[in-house]
């Protein structure tokens, strides 16, 4: 099994340095050998069906961009797929924050002056911006898009046990502002 995984990255490497020279006809070699890994990979961690195909797209049009900082002592399937989780997670970060913008907005625009007073003591918005980058991502992912923590764990590269930990300690703080 090992050396099906070695040569698989060897002629990884051979596509990567062909693509870096400027032959096409690699660049679609590689295309058609990991548009099915990226689509398997996307779907396991729960994208949602109508963004895979963007995602996919999105994914090599920044290999392309970024192939000269490839290090080919590493495995070329792994830097991919460490490109698509990153660019879901920027995706799914914008789309929450454009998603508290627009219930924001319709809260305010739906409340009198006094239920704006009760409701918006403290809004999630709020509450997020005292917490780190990679505990934004942690609430969101676990409490906004109930995503169990073994899929976290996958996109993450960290393991379960972390994650729980750094999900109840953040809870804690959260509960500590309320």
């Amino acid at each position: 099994m090992s050396s099906d995984k070695n040569s698989s990255n060897l002629s990884d490497l051979k596509l990567v340095q062909a693509i870096k020279k400027g032959d096409s006809k690699a660049l679609d070699d590689l295309l058609e050998l990991y548009i099915p890994q990226l689509n398997a990979f996307f779907h396991y961690i729960h994208v949602p069906e109508d963004s895979v195909e963007d995602l996919i797209q999105e994914t090599f049009e920044r290999m392309i961009t970024k192939i000269d900082s490839f290090d080919e002592n590493k495995r070329f399937s792994t830097w991919l797929m460490t490109i698509g989780r990153n660019l879901y997670i920027d995706q799914y970060r914008r789309k929450i924050k454009s998603e508290e913008f627009v219930f924001e907005e319709e809260q305010n625009n739906s409340l009198n002056d006094p239920e704006k007073e009760v409701v918006g003591k403290i809004s999630v918005e709020e509450l997020l911006k005292n917490l780190s980058d990679k505990e934004k991502f942690l609430i969101e992912m676990r409490v906004f898009k109930q995503m169990p923590f073994a899929d976290i764990s996958e996109v993450t590269g960290e393991t379960e046990t972390s994650l729980r930990s750094r999900f109840f300690r953040t809870l804690s703080h959260l509960r500590s502002i309320v």
